[in-house]
């Protein structure tokens, strides 16, 4: 029985060969070390995460086509290729402004990460996490408390925060540093020889089980008010796809 696919040096190598590359043509050109390094263990890594996944994530999509996608989109003066190659995993949206919490992992020559969460919400979705933060921040505190989930995320990533204090906001708020936030994501970087291993599949579907916890109890922040709030709930938010995307 043939093993399954699997990321090697290989494949990081092919990545940072194709950002050098000034004509499209060269994918064509090495297409079958392409699809041997790159398109097939990232196949191969996305049918177990969606059947692992599935499950706990009704509406979250996985790619079915275009895995390990290199070519940039019609801007391509800096090149054909981009230097590194992401998927995201979210769901539909019928917004422009709206982002839904999603899963995301990112490969490239020297960057390896797993993440998820909402990284760039519309302004409504980020008055709804605030008003949370602020009157009832204890889903959040529970699962940042939560052996299993600090194991692998520790905090929330502080790539998006505000250089001021939020509006109408305490400096001396008990959970400041959550309110200046104008992204609530986590995520953690991954070794080579993880990504290198024949059990990389089982790492990153872990993280993404404890990733679709915070995604929850994002999902239940931007589509509605705190109880203790004067407003209720507000009509049902629409969505589009994560800003982490490919």
């Amino acid at each position: 029985m043939a093993s399954a696919p699997k990321f090697s040096q290989a494949s990081l190598d092919f990545i940072v060969k194709a950002s050098r590359q000034k004509k499209s043509e060269w994918l064509d050109k090495n297409r079958e070390e392409y699809e041997k390094v790159l398109v097939e263990p990232m196949r191969d890594l996305m049918e177990k995460a969606a059947l692992a996944i599935k499950p706990e994530a009704p509406g979250y999509r996985f790619p079915t086509r275009q895995h390990a996608r290199l070519r940039r989109g019609a801007d391509q003066s800096m090149g054909p290729f981009r230097d590194w190659i992401g998927v995201s995993v979210s769901r539909d949206s019928g917004s422009r402004y709206d982002s839904m919490p999603n899963l995301y992992f990112h490969i490239s020559g020297d960057d390896l990460f797993s993440a998820g969460g909402l990284y760039m919400p519309s302004a409504d979705q980020t008055k709804h996490i605030r008003k949370w933060i602020d009157q009832d921040p204890s889903a959040l505190e529970e699962l940042f408390e939560d052996r299993d989930f600090k194991k692998l995320f520790k905090e929330l990533g502080t790539e998006r925060m505000l250089k001021t204090k939020p509006r109408d906001y305490p400096l001396d708020h008990p959970k400041f540093e959550w309110l200046k936030l104008s992204g609530w994501y986590v995520w953690r970087p991954i070794s080579k020889k993880i990504l290198f291993s024949k059990n990389f599949s089982d790492v990153l579907i872990e993280d993404w089980h404890q990733i679709m916890r915070l995604n929850r109890i994002l999902d239940q922040y931007t589509q509605s008010w705190p109880k203790s709030n004067s407003i209720d709930i507000l009509p049902k938010v629409q969505l589009r796809k994560m800003d982490w995307d490919e």
